[in-house]
């Protein structure tokens, strides 16, 4: 469906996008794709679902983010109803909006039935972010082959499962690669948290979504318990993604963390991550932020137990942390599930503070890391969208 073929003219004036983005790290895809979007078509409208960043940009949101933001087979399962739900409604609209395309960011579960229906229809379907088809289920590639016109990847080995199936893919970087160059440097993010230049300053990042939080909340907050016994000027900063995480933190704070030093904000996880020496994170988007920012940290993390069950037997890879699946090795330390205890987590963080050489090891992989995903991905996402939509 090309701009012109309208005969009102009204596309060629205003483009419509769909795009549906399910957490933080999509919302931050989004945004920089809507902007992207706009400077080649300024009177472009968007629709769909996002966050805050999205909506910043113009996004006209059906639903508040966060009801997409469920991780784990089982987590999935409690919200299912609601979730079909809204799935019917964005797939209504869709049909609707005849957009000139419908963009699904991440959240492979939910977008990929919104993107077939769409195909089906003839709008043209886009996922960004390839599902971690490298990981586990490689053969749901047979399916998405059906559903999509195009797939933009973020990492550079993603590519030959796309080709080996058929499916049209461009490798776009990863805009993180180069966001974080506009972060602020550790002494103007100390600043503006009030900390002095040469505080030792610890980021906990417990996850973007609910069920990451309720899990790993308590356990950080003890951790850094015990880490503060042993470093006694250490300071903690929780960047906390919206209010009910917040509320959830401060009472493991309030529960296991009486006396310590520690600061909450709302977002701003880059501000965490610059103003820290070193973090303790859950696996996701978080991992690689914090390598390309060039920060030292521990993984951490714990699911649902019915739903780590599934994915051990499905997985495919030796890793769950970005940054060693791009180094091919084990760089960052990862304790996951009945690994995640306080005891081994402090342990493990305690090495990483006090141990330089384990620091300039992963320092040094992270800058090969940045190098390689550093694109101009703005250009080349919207040069793909514009191939495969026919604009």
């Amino acid at each position: 469906m090309a701009l012109s073929d309208s005969p009102t003219g009204i596309h060629e004036k205003a483009p419509v996008f769909v795009l549906v983005a399910g957490e933080a790290s999509g919302d931050l895809l989004g945004a920089d794709l809507i902007s992207a979007l706009k400077r080649q078509y300024p009177q472009a409208q968007f629709h769909g679902i996002g966050g805050e960043k999205m909506c910043a940009q113009g996004l006209q949101t059906w639903f508040p983010m966060q009801k997409l933001s469920v991780m784990g087979f089982f987590e999935v399962i409690k919200h299912l109803p609601e979730l079909l739900s809204i799935r019917r409604f964005c797939i209504k609209q869709t049909l609707q909006l005849k957009p000139q395309a419908f963009i699904g960011i991440d959240a492979p579960d939910f977008n990929f039935k919104i993107e077939g229906a769409a195909k089906k229809a003839g709008i043209p379907a886009i996922h960004y972010v390839g599902p971690s088809v490298w990981a586990w289920r490689e053969k749901r590639l047979l399916k998405i082959k059906q559903q999509v016109d195009g797939v933009l990847v973020l990492f550079p080995f993603e590519l030959p499962y796309y080709q080996k199936y058929g499916i049209p893919a461009q490798y776009v970087g990863h805009p993180l690669a180069t966001q974080v160059l506009k972060a602020p440097n550790k002494q103007g993010a100390r600043q503006q948290l009030g900390l002095s230049s040469d505080a030792l300053v610890t980021g906990l990042l417990p996850g973007s979504r609910m069920s990451e939080i309720a899990l790993m909340a308590d356990v950080y907050i003890q951790v850094a318990v015990k880490i503060q016994t042993i470093h006694t000027a250490m300071v903690f900063v929780i960047p906390c993604v919206h209010e009910v995480a917040k509320s959830r933190i401060e009472k493991a704070v309030m529960d296991y963390g009486q006396g310590l030093k520690i600061i909450l904000l709302d977002q701003q996880p880059q501000l965490v991550m610059a103003a820290a020496d070193q973090l303790l994170v859950t696996s996701g988007t978080a991992t690689l932020e914090a390598a390309l920012m060039q920060r030292p940290m521990v993984l951490a993390m714990k699911v649902h137990p019915i739903s780590y069950w599934i994915m051990k037997r499905l997985a495919t890879t030796e890793w769950i942390g970005l940054p060693n699946i791009l180094a091919k090795k084990l760089i960052v330390p990862e304790l996951i599930q009945l690994e995640a205890t306080v005891e081994n987590i402090t342990l493990a963080l305690g090495k990483l503070i006090q141990d330089q050489k384990q620091r300039d090891m992963q320092l040094s992989e992270f800058k090969k890391q940045a190098k390689q995903l550093h694109q101009n991905t703005s250009a080349l996402t919207v040069e793909a969208i514009k191939k495969w939509a026919h604009l």
